[in-house]
């Protein structure tokens, strides 16, 4: 497969193709579905909601990748940290993963809708970015969310119990954009152009997707 590289260092460059891929879908009358992640894209995907505040969106659906389990709207959750940021796009459909409940019945509550969500969306794009040990989304390298056959994981790391999809879900997305800035990044964008085992490098699963855009400060090679 290929993927096509933008060098910027502008979060308005990644926002604008966002959201220019996301009307132009919802322009053909699709349903689209639009994932969202936490950490160095919060900002982008903050500027994707400014940039469709007024306009009908009827049938756009926005949900997490990942989000770090506790009780709503606690600090280090995804969700809030979006919200708290000016995330708001109330024309469309918005569904947090944390729902106030144990983490079993959060998991089954967010693989339930996510299925219902797959099922009815005709357009499936995500905003991913990578972390220095290759994470994408809560997939961490060897975890168990790696090697799930299922489209919703939930285990515990050092840091934080995780929900996440899974790369069952990401594979058969339409389109990914990953955003992915700064020196401490280049190491792990440098192993994407080769072809690794995901349970080493996770993020090699966004290779999977028909359509993947890096907008990213490193020189990659174009279209690999």
């Amino acid at each position: 497969m290929s993927f096509t590289i933008n060098t910027t260092t502008k979060i308005d460059d990644t926002a604008n193709f966002i959201t220019l891929s996301i009307l132009n879908q919802l322009k053909l009358n699709k349903h689209v579905l639009f994932f969202v992640t936490g950490g160095s894209s919060i900002s982008v995907a903050v500027k994707v909601a400014e940039l469709l505040l007024d306009k009908p969106l009827d049938n756009l659906t926005i949900m997490l990748t990942d989000e770090r389990y506790g009780p709503l709207n606690h600090k280090d959750s995804n969700w809030y940290q979006l919200i708290q940021k000016g995330f708001n796009l109330r024309k469309a459909v918005l569904i947090p993963i944390l729902i106030g409940e144990d983490i079993t019945k959060t998991t089954k509550k967010f693989n339930r809708v996510l299925h219902q969500e797959f099922k009815k969306a005709e357009y499936k794009i995500g905003l991913f970015g990578i972390g220095i040990d290759g994470h994408t989304a809560g997939v961490l390298p060897s975890s168990e969310a790696v090697s799930s056959n299922e489209l919703v994981c939930a285990y515990k790391t050092p840091s934080f119990k995780r929900i996440t999809i899974t790369p069952k879900v990401i594979s058969q997305l339409d389109e990914a954009i990953v955003f992915a800035m700064g020196e401490m990044k280049w190491p792990i964008l440098e192993k994407l152009e080769k072809d690794l085992p995901i349970e080493e490098d996770p993020s090699q699963i966004l290779k999977k997707v028909p359509l993947l855009t890096i907008f990213t400060d490193y020189k990659m090679e174009k279209n690999i």
